[in-house]
């Protein structure tokens, strides 16, 4: 009888240590299925991110090109009016003088400092 006792004592503990296992197993996967979830929408958030970045230097290089034009439009102007300033020849200075129009127009106008009288 004693046996009998002692040999079910160990089937339980047999049954429950599986069951322990299987239990522990199954929390792990759910955990690595949880992990997962979460890196693949860090992925995904990333991805948005990169294109974002993309587009927005995309954009901002126009940006530059703008100001790299505006400094030119500037000294081409400045020229034309120095050169009109220094009472240059007229076929130097009415191509200038022209030029320097437009770009005043371009840059939307004259500045406070612009001496209209000469």
């Amino acid at each position: 009888m004693l046996d009998e006792a002692a040999s079910l004592g160990n089937e339980e503990l047999w049954l429950f240590a599986l069951a322990a296992g299987s239990l522990v197993v199954v929390l792990l996967a759910v955990l690595f299925g949880l992990v997962i979830a979460t890196l693949q929408r860090i992925d995904r958030h990333a991805a948005r991110t990169h294109t974002a970045g993309k587009q927005i230097a995309q954009n901002t290089v126009g940006l530059w090109a703008l100001d790299q034009m505006n400094r030119d439009l500037v000294a081409i102007r400045d020229a034309a009016r120095g050169a009109e300033r220094a009472r240059t020849s007229n076929a130097v200075i009415d191509p200038l003088r022209g030029a320097a129009q437009r770009v005043e127009g371009w840059l939307g106008g004259s500045e406070p400092d612009d001496d209209k009288s000469s």
